[in-house]
């Protein structure tokens, strides 16, 4: 899958998340793994640094597939 270029007429590639899920599993598997220290401060600052990171690569994801998003829902209007 081309995430620059996201095919929308493709079932499997419409329905693949623009922003990766995030579970309290995986947060704290990362904590446990990757802080020295576990407290507050670094617990929230890893959250909002990943959140960040997400974020930063859904828009990424989305800039680079806003025509096909456009010319797909124009398309899909016209139909109906």
């Amino acid at each position: 899958m081309n995430w620059e270029n996201v095919n929308l007429k493709d079932g499997y590639e419409r329905d693949q998340n623009i922003l990766d899920p995030y579970s309290f599993d995986t947060l704290l598997l990362e904590i446990s793994c990757n802080l020295k220290e576990i407290n507050p401060q670094t617990v929230t600052n890893h959250f909002e640094t990943a959140l960040r990171n997400k974020m930063r690569s859904a828009r990424e994801v989305f800039y680079n597939n806003a025509k096909n998003i456009i010319e797909q829902a124009n398309k899909e209007r016209n139909e109906n």
